[in-house]
């Protein structure tokens, strides 16, 4: 297979893991503040179980597609740096990271889906209440290595390696969006309202945006500074 047909592959797994997150995450409705009680917690769980487990099984799927995504977003930096590896290896390694955190984070809420639908369904309390605590720290854990992700793909756009221009600087604020959502998430969003969840939201949503416009752009072909090297090296040879 052609290199550019492995690369319309990438950047269409870039589109394709937008729309599995989009689904995944708007299945059900929101869960209940961490700081409800069990009682609400599970019976939402309840209301909610297909839905829940569609979501996270798509969540998973969208997990595993951005890695691939990422893969090849690592070679398209590679080339457009010329072996020098200034932002590639570090995009590839937070993408990695932020990829497989994502999929882990489905885990504690897809448990809750499960145990409700075994015989008897959860009872304990202090299970539910641990499941859902774990779900929100994993859930920092994996922001964070969103944002250093956002913040290395906006620096690389912002440089020529990739198409993109106003996306860099796009991808920049996201990142520090999804830095600040790492503190509302577990502390503001917890006990002072619904406005405290505002920042993640819009991590959430600003960093499908971001990843999308950069699969357009890898449709679009290379970056123009990699077409200016290549022409260059064609005229000199």
């Amino acid at each position: 297979m052609e290199e550019r047909s492995w690369e319309r592959i990438g950047a269409f797994a870039g589109i394709a893991f937008v729309v599995l997150s989009l689904l995944a995450a708007f299945l059900y409705p929101q869960e209940p503040r961490i700081d409800s009680s069990a009682a609400t917690t599970l019976a939402w769980v309840h209301n909610h179980r297909t839905a829940i487990q569609a979501g996270m099984i798509l969540g998973v799927f969208a997990a595993g597609i951005f890695v691939w995504f990422v893969g090849h977003l690592q070679h398209a930096l590679h080339r457009a740096e010329r072996g020098a590896e200034m932002l590639s290896p570090i995009v590839f390694g937070s993408g990695i990271a932020a990829g497989v955190l994502g999929a882990l984070g489905a885990l504690p809420l897809g448990a809750l889906a499960f145990m409700d639908a075994q015989p008897g369904g959860l009872q304990d309390a202090t299970v539910v209440r641990m499941l859902a605590d774990f779900g929100v720290v994993l859930y920092g854990v994996s922001v964070i290595m969103t944002a250093v992700f956002l913040a290395a793909l906006g620096a690389a756009i912002l440089r020529g390696e990739l198409r993109g221009g106003w996306l860099g600087w796009v991808s920049l604020v996201v990142a520090a969006l999804n830095a600040l959502a790492v503190v509302t998430s577990m502390t503001f969003s917890t006990y002072h309202g619904a406005a405290w969840s505002v920042p993640g939201w819009g991590a959430y949503l600003g960093g499908l945006v971001v990843v999308l416009g950069v699969a357009i752009g890898m449709l679009r072909g290379a970056p123009a500074a990699v077409v200016e090297v290549e022409t260059v090296v064609l005229t000199t040879t």
